[in-house]
């Protein structure tokens, strides 16, 4: 009876942990949340962005399943190669849910993974992935190509983010700029959401990480991240088509923080 009663009072506190500190790894749809990122938005930048690749995915011959949950309630959104010819984007609803996502973080979000596919090298150099751009890239090719292609086709509609003087100066009204500015620190939220001990994070604070080599296997650290989507919407190269897209050693190039040519 007692080992009994001792093991109901630790699955109850258990329970009660688990109830108290579940939007530490899950949001469901009916939770409150700051993010404005509604099952509508949701599915509807995710069907954007498809749109705007399909004509290089049809081109590059491979098949390319869109797969979005809104119910589920846990935090991911993954490139995951099926065959050698047929991949799968993958997007949970917790993930639009984090507290200050809003549509330039979200847009991201949904760049970085067609980015595993279209990004080009340098490609993850874990054998498993080996088939994708790498972590870096991917967030490079969303802010200097996709990000671009998406807020020109769809201007923003929603609610603004406020720009720091010192960044809207980088910018020099550059719009692409701009927005991958916004996206940044939208995203910022999901990092520091997802790493709890994550140091504070700033557009005017560049990352002091310089590696040996480019950074082929994992994420660059979270301030990178950050400075890469910004310095991606600096590059003024054409985004109309996978030719030449990449701001190689100029304005907009990918930082030194993860890349090294």
């Amino acid at each position: 009876m007692k080992l009994l009663l001792v093991l109901t009072l630790f699955f109850h506190s258990l329970l009660s942990w688990s109830e108290a500190d579940r939007s530490r790894y899950e949001i469901l749809p009916s939770d409150p949340t700051t993010s404005t990122i509604t099952e509508d938005l949701f599915h509807t930048v995710i069907n954007r962005v498809e749109s705007l690749y399909s004509s290089e995915f049809a081109a590059q011959g491979i098949l390319v399943d869109f797969n979005a949950d809104w119910n589920v309630s846990y935090f991911s959104a993954w490139a995951h190669d099926d065959n050698p010819l047929l991949y799968s984007l993958n997007f949970w609803g917790g993930m639009a849910r984090i507290p200050g996502l809003n549509e330039y973080g979200w847009a991201f979000i949904v760049c970085h993974e067609v980015g595993h596919l279209l990004g080009g090298t340098p490609m993850n150099s874990l054998e498993l992935y080996a088939w994708g751009s790498a972590e870096g890239q991917a967030d490079y090719f969303a802010g200097a190509h996709c990000l671009k292609r998406y807020f020109t086709s769809f201007p923003h509609q929603g609610e603004e983010i406020k720009l720091s003087h010192k960044i809207e100066n980088q910018c020099n009204e550059n719009k692409y700029c701009l927005n991958s500015a916004k996206a940044a620190i939208s995203f910022s939220h999901v990092i520091k959401y997802l790493y709890r001990d994550t140091p504070n994070l700033s557009l005017e604070t560049p990352s002091k990480v310089n590696p040996n080599g480019s950074i082929l296997k994992s994420y660059p650290d979270a301030q990178c991240r950050l400075d890469t989507i910004f310095e991606s919407g600096k590059c003024i190269n054409d985004f109309s088509s996978l030719e030449q897209w990449v701001c190689e050693n100029s304005v907009g190039s990918r930082p030194a923080c993860w890349f090294k040519n």
